[in-house]
């Protein structure tokens, strides 16, 4: 009796652990058809790690491709952060270097990743005072220009990569100055620029912004333009005008530059050349537009008159 019990007690062990085989049988070929192994290429944001704080990095991308492999269910589209590329800083020297782009995905296998290594330049931070300058940005009256601002602050500190602050001597407060014609107080948000008046990115300025007090003034140009001779009245028959000569040449003139943009020369008042007779040198008053102002207000013309046969 207790041979029978012993038997049925051991096929039932065996027909439990054939249940238990067959169970993970089916649950590794339900798993493999539902939720498979497959591969994914995906863009990650790079970041950057342990960088020190008296340094600063330049040329690093944005982001890399890696490509890893994991059931679908684990490589899905919302990774919430289980999938992390990072560049390692902590021990990063001045000048130029190759450092590699390190993933972590615990939920799979990382297969790729491209870069797998970024070339990267690293620079000491250096601060220095600098004055701030005004800017007019805008559309204004051509002939209207800031005459006389106050900034508050006038100076600000600089902080960024030694390499480029080097090369900043200032820095501007952009004013716009559209419809402007008299005093205005404007905030306005700083931009570092080279000694060429090239932007320069990357610049740390405490503070960030200052407050602009200005006021228009008419503006002024000048320029150098030629002189015209106007002659009036009419010579004797027979006479010509064989030469002239006016000096000076030219004159330079100051105006609004509304009105400098359409002076071409300058004309003198007529010359009456009725009377004259061989070489005669006279003065001749320069006819000008009003609002010009003149370097001189005359010039000397020497005119040659013969008489043809």
């Amino acid at each position: 009796m207790k041979f029978f019990e012993r038997l049925a007690r051991k096929e039932n062990l065996l027909a439990r652990i054939i249940s238990l085989l067959v169970a993970c049988g089916l649950w590794v070929y339900v798993m493999s058809d539902q939720n498979p192994i497959v591969e994914r290429s995906v863009e990650v944001r790079l970041q950057q790690a342990n960088l020190p704080n008296n340094m600063m990095v330049f040329n690093v991308p944005d982001r890399v491709m890696v490509k890893i492999r994991g059931s679908r269910t684990k490589v899905s589209d919302n990774f919430d952060g289980r999938l992390m590329a990072s560049l390692n800083l902590k021990n990063v020297t001045e000048g130029q270097q190759s450092l590699p782009v390190r993933v972590s995905f615990p939920d799979g296998e990382v297969v790729s990743v491209t870069p797998s290594e970024v070339s990267v330049y690293v620079d000491t931070v250096s601060e220095k005072q600098v004055p701030v300058v005004p800017r007019e940005v805008g559309n204004s009256n051509g002939d209207m220009t800031i005459g006389h601002s106050v900034i508050t602050p006038s100076e600000v500190t600089l902080r960024g990569a030694t390499h480029r602050i080097d090369k900043v001597n200032k820095v501007v407060a952009p004013v716009d100055v559209t419809d402007k014609q008299d005093s205005f107080q404007v905030e306005s948000d700083l931009v570092a620029v080279s000694d060429d008046g090239y932007d320069i990115p990357n610049m740390r300025i405490i503070p960030e912004r200052v407050m602009v007090q200005a006021t228009m003034v008419k503006q002024l140009l000048s320029a150098e333009v030629p002189v015209q001779l106007v002659m009036s009245g009419t010579l004797p028959q027979g006479a010509v005008v064989t030469k002239t000569e006016i000096v000076p040449k030219s004159i330079r003139v100051t105006a609004p530059p509304s009105l400098l943009k359409k002076l071409k020369s300058v004309n003198t008042k007529p010359v009456d050349v009725t009377t004259l007779n061989g070489s005669t040198a006279v003065a001749a008053e320069l006819d000008l537009p009003d609002g010009v102002i003149p370097e001189v207000r005359s010039v000397q013309i020497m005119l040659s008159v013969e008489r043809q046969n």
